[in-house]
């Protein structure tokens, strides 16, 4: 059988996706029905001779199996902390970063080995990598995995539990530290000290982030107006660690030992070393391990006189992956790395044939832009796979992505490989001075991707934003086009189908885009109090009010739907504990704009909150978004947009204290039960419960009024145009 691996992994890694999006009983039932048509398959022996059919089938079951298993076994089993506390001897894996570490249980309640993220928010404590810490924490289930949901970033990490110190601070944890810590410090200190290195650099305060970011993959120092500019412009993959730095730094690295002469087999070694070292140093993330995997396989096929098959390693890869961790496939960075590697293997020599290589064998100025059509060619090919993860993890599609890449492909490698250099040659005192010039080089090359991002960031219909159910729809549509155009028409009915998938696609993405122009999404989120999204044409603002549980979900909110700055945050009570956990939400958030209400018990702590400005709505009405104005009378929050209002009813207040003008509202948002709500006049209401509160929150709202949605399975999410209009767009059922 030809490339075997190749179907293998390719199999058992598709077979894993589709498993993410499943329930835990269809799972364990398409599991079931793969192994009697694989039993089936070899009893009958026409069919045992098809090899290729019988691999697929067994690497596609056992792929359901072993996600089943995952799943019942070990995630299931610790939902029940969900909420709970616990007491936990752990050890740190790495060092603190956002105020938040990665843990493994060495003793305590639940299993050895299960990995935790643990937040440190207000407490002094500063783990190294090793630590042990030990008292009562807070835990509870990762945002991304929580009501049964079966994907989940966290999961991809091997981390199945949150936490906090169970009292804010660390009054009942000690920290001990280890006589003797493993090899893996040393590694983790030096990525340490290259990442506090590029920070140091004078001159590049305000890049150093995209530096590091670029070459280490440190997030968290990048602006988030850079992630944003990144975003939009669709090459968000330049900055995190990918398959494109680990090749670029392989060869540069295998190039310079045999420039200096060093035997083939010995370079090839050093070059491997130097990959595993890297791959060690960027914290051996999935797209990472792809990247890193492929190469030793390529290295390898090398030093034995193979000649390497780049499709079979791409299935090794994928296959060593996941096999020892089914949940990697919800890793966005793996599923991106993958599918442009794919595009790049099968793709890119048929765009090349039918284009650069025409134009080569044509005349004098046809051979001169064949290099520029090349390089177009080679963003064509990995950008086309990487669309439907694209969308259907950010929502979001970057319609100058391919021009994006071409201008900033290149400097960004050479950004990586300069940091590469750099770093290594500070360290060593007597080569310090050399450093100074590759670091001027490293900071040239980042301000001009900085500024070029700013500049195709900010034309218009840069990127369109796009409902995922729309995308499922139009994508599942394309691929039985091209289907049928295969069995219809051959190859090039094939060619052609997609062609006009690919046309149609992008042609309802802008369709859609230019009619979801100026709507506001308003979102209330699955939490017992009212926390609130508003997103219009790409800008969100946030609502918070509830407890620290409030916050979390915010956070967690915001970074599943990759939005790293907000333009507002309203904290109406400074009495409730979201106030007292607002600095977790700034410290992975960033605030253009904050928004205080009245004061209470926790109003220093809001006060010290990092921002871009800062408004009170003890001062009045505040403006926000040009149409849009938010208002504070006796606790009641009001949102007007345009003409369309949203109240929002905190505990135990006093609707028939309201003026006639706040009684009448299209949206009202409520956290409990509140005195004579039959006041209130609503086109639809929300009522903010989870599920063990919900039937007596219930008995206090009207029947038979108005619909009301509850928050106890899932986010509500409405839509307006600010014309008096609210559409109900998703969420749980109504409660009448």
């Amino acid at each position: 059988m030809e490339r075997p691996m190749a179907t293998i992994g390719f199999s058992f890694f598709l077979s894993l996706i589709i498993a993410s999006f499943l329930e835990l009983k269809m799972n364990a039932v398409v599991a079931a029905v793969l192994l009697a048509a694989f039993i089936t398959f070899m009893c009958i022996r026409s069919l045992r001779q098809n090899r290729r059919a019988a691999t697929v089938l067994f690497a596609a079951m056992a792929a359901f199996s072993m996600y089943s298993i995952q799943e019942y076994m070990t995630f299931r089993p610790l939902q029940k902390w969900d909420g709970n506390k616990a007491t936990l001897r752990v050890e740190t894996l790495d060092w603190v970063s956002l105020n938040r570490v990665t843990v493994r249980v060495l003793d305590g309640d639940i299993a050895k080995g299960t990995r935790i993220s643990i937040y440190l928010s207000g407490t002094e404590l500063d783990p190294a990598p090793y630590d042990i810490l030990e008292g009562e924490f807070k835990l509870f289930t990762p945002r991304d995995s929580k009501d049964g949901q079966i994907r989940g970033f966290s999961k991809s990490q091997k981390i199945y539990l949150n936490a906090f110190p169970a009292q804010y601070g660390e009054v009942n944890i000690e920290m001990t530290s280890p006589e003797t810590r493993p090899f893996m410090y040393n590694i983790l200190n030096a990525r340490k000290k290259a990442r506090n290195v590029v920070m140091s650099q004078p001159g590049m305060t305000d890049v150093a982030g995209l530096a590091t970011g670029i070459a280490f993959g440190f997030r968290q120092d990048i602006s988030s107006t850079i992630k944003n500019d990144f975003r939009v412009a669709g090459v968000s993959h330049l900055l995190a660690v990918s398959g494109l730095h680990v090749t670029v730094l392989s060869q540069v690295l295998l190039a310079f030992l045999l420039l200096l002469k060093v035997p083939r087999r010995a370079a090839l070694s050093a070059a491997g070393a130097g990959v595993l070292f890297f791959m060690a140093l960027t914290g051996f993330t999935p797209s990472v391990m792809r990247a890193g995997i492929m190469c030793l396989v390529f290295i390898t096929a090398q030093m034995i006189g193979r000649e390497p098959d780049s499709v079979n390693s791409l299935g090794i890869a994928v296959f060593a992956i996941t096999i020892f961790n089914p949940y990697a496939v919800n890793d966005a960075g793996l599923l991106l790395s993958f599918s442009a590697t794919y595009g790049l293997l099968a793709l890119y020599p048929k765009i090349k044939r039918a284009t650069s290589d025409r134009l080569k064998a044509g005349g004098v100025w046809a051979r001169i832009i064949a290099r520029p059509v090349n390089a177009l060619c080679i963003t064509i090919a990995a950008t086309i796979p990487t669309l439907p993860v694209i969308l259907f993890t950010f929502g979001q599609i970057s319609i100058i992505s391919p021009l994006s890449n071409l201008l900033m492909v290149l400097p960004a490698s050479v950004v990586m490989i300069s940091t590469c250099i750099a770093v290594p040659l500070y360290v060593f005192e007597p080569l310090r001075f050399i450093s100074g010039a590759v670091f001027w080089a490293v900071e040239l090359f980042s301000r001009y991707l900085a500024g070029v991002a700013e500049l195709l960031a900010g034309l218009p219909m840069a990127s369109v934003w796009v409902e995922q159910s729309f995308m499922y729809f139009g994508i599942l549509a394309a691929i039985g086009l091209v289907v049928l155009g295969r069995q219809m028409l051959g190859r090039r009915g094939m060619r052609v189908a997609a062609l006009w998938s690919v046309i149609a696609l992008l042609c309802g993405v802008l369709t859609y885009g230019l009619l979801m122009k100026g709507v506001t999404r308003i979102t209330v989120l699955s939490t017992n109090d009212a926390v609130m999204l508003l997103e219009r044409d790409g800008r969100t603002g946030v609502i918070l009010t509830g407890d620290d549980i409030s916050v979390v979900a915010a956070v967690n909110e915001l970074e599943k739907r990759n939005v790293r700055t907000v333009d507002f945050l309203i904290i109406p009570f400074a009495d409730d504990a979201c106030a007292f956990y607002s600095m977790f939400f700034t410290e992975n958030i960033g605030v253009n704009c904050l928004i205080t209400g009245r004061p209470g018990d926790h109003t220093l702590t809001v006060e010290s909150l990092p921002s871009a400005g800062r408004l009170s709505l003890e001062d009045g009405d505040i403006g926000f978004w040009k149409d849009s104005i938010a208002e504070l009378k006796d606790d009641w929050l009001r949102l007007t947009i345009d003409k369309t209002r949203i109240l929002v009813c905190g505990y135990g207040l006093n609707a028939s204290k309201l003026n006639t003008d706040f009684r009448q509202t299209n949206l009202l948002v409520l956290s409990g039960p509140t005195q004579h709500i039959s006041a209130l006049t609503a086109q639809a209401g929300v009522l903010c419960s989870m599920p063990d509160t919900l039937s007596n929150k219930i008995k206090a709202i009207p029947r038979n009024s108005y619909p009301i949605y509850n928050t106890s399975d899932n986010n509500v999410t409405f839509l307006t145009r600010g014309r008096g209009d609210i559409t109900y767009k998703g969420g749980s059922i109504g409660v009448d």
